[in-house]
């Protein structure tokens, strides 16, 4: 009897064993599957990119921000613009050049970009100090003076591309060439020993359109929220359905995902197969059903959402400018290869505003704390990538609130 007993309960522990080891295979074959639909940290497939390799030329580019259209800065007006809570003044001299310094004067602090320009220097308006375009103090009204390094401000590059003006914040004290210039000015030559400055500015990616036969409108708006933010909101298909008139709500996921893969340097694609709404211009005035959606990112701050719909394509270019952590405008490119003419260009400028306002409803009420969110979905994966991504090598926000 005893070993009846024995062998029950060693058949009974064998029993649960197997249980156990069911339950255990069904987790990870859940698991398994679940991966395949929730991308995580550990999904990311991608290169691990380390601040510490970036060489000169990657921190150098990373620096480029989009601070206003062609049209916004005038000749021998001074231009003000913010970058992460710092502010820089800029303006084109009468060569057509472009001059960006320090938005202070060192003396007491006040704005220069409140200032005028004389004689291509800009003049504080506080005293009437002047400095010239290489950021060297060249005149204090009724004295004379030495120039040395507290005097003078730095300089940074800024160039033009196709629309938009561009500032590198990594900027340059021009010392010598301060003392150079005071030389000059009292008859004096000598050869200054200044260091080449390596110009990366070819290096600032330009969107394909902008070399085509396409039609652009350009907008701005400013948001009340992280840059990160409108960025992800940029690349995120699945909030069309939902905040847009021309989204789908009936049908409001893909049909099918190109999951993101790189395709150039800190620049990521996706491509998505969707079915165009009841309200939009695809569906309304074309006729057309069925859309291909390719959303972009390259680092930092541009994304690209192109949709085709038969032969038409519209491409949508944003630079998202960190005015602080709190503060964003956003830089907006709007191409077609469509209705090339002032109407068509009317639709859209009317059209991609409302689309704006639409998403401002949304992003400017996002609590920052849940940024990050508590979960991911099937479709987040491309926002994900730039998450990731951007907290390692752009900015990490700290929030102070939590």
């Amino acid at each position: 009897m005893k070993w009846i007993i024995t062998t029950f309960v060693v058949l009974l522990e064998i029993h649960h064993i197997c249980c156990y080891v069911h339950i255990y295979r069904q987790y990870i074959r859940q698991q398994e599957q679940l991966n395949k639909q929730l991308p995580s940290d550990n999904i990311l497939s991608y290169p691990k990119l380390d601040v510490n390799e970036m060489d000169a030329q990657d921190k150098y580019d990373f620096q480029w921000y989009v601070i206003a259209e062609t049209n916004d800065i005038d000749i021998n007006k001074p231009y003000k613009a913010t970058i992460w809570n710092k502010n820089y003044v800029i303006w084109k001299n009468s060569n057509n050049e472009y001059i960006g310094l320090d938005d202070v004067c060192p003396h007491k602090g006040a704005s220069l970009s409140k200032g005028k320009i004389v004689n291509d220097n800009i003049v504080c308006p506080y005293h009437g100090y002047e400095f010239n375009g290489d950021g060297c103090l060249t005149k204090v009204p009724g004295l004379c003076f030495t120039n040395t390094k507290c005097h003078n401000v730095y300089t940074y590059n800024v160039i033009e591309k196709h629309g938009w003006v561009y500032l590198n914040t990594m900027g340059v004290q021009n010392d010598e060439k301060c003392k150079e210039n005071e030389l000059l000015l009292n008859n004096t030559l000598i050869e200054c020993n200044t260091e080449n400055h390596i110009d990366y500015s070819e290096n600032i990616f330009v969107e394909d359109e902008a070399y085509n036969n396409t039609n652009v409108v350009y907008l701005h708006m400013d948001f009340n929220c992280y840059s990160r933010i409108l960025s992800e909101n940029s690349l995120d298909v699945m909030h069309i359905a939902y905040v847009h008139t021309f989204g789908n709500a009936k049908q409001p996921n893909p049909l099918f995902e190109e999951p993101p893969k790189q395709v150039g340097k800190y620049h990521y694609k996706s491509r998505y197969y969707y079915k165009s709404g009841e309200m939009s211009m695809a569906k309304r005035i074309f006729e057309i059903d069925d859309l291909v959606i390719e959303n972009e990112f390259i680092l930092p701050h541009t994304t690209i959402a192109r949709v085709y719909f038969g032969d038409f394509v519209s491409t949508v270019v944003t630079f998202a400018l960190p005015i602080n952590e709190r503060k964003t405008k956003l830089f907006v490119k709007t191409y077609r290869n469509f209705w090339k003419n002032k109407m068509g260009d009317a639709f859209t400028r009317n059209t991609m505003y409302n689309t704006l306002l639409q998403d401002r409803v949304i992003v400017e009420n996002i609590d920052q704390r849940y940024l990050d969110g508590k979960f991911n979905m099937k479709y987040d994966k491309l926002q994900n990538t730039y998450k990731t991504i951007y907290k390692k090598l752009i900015h990490r926000l700290e929030n102070k609130d939590e």
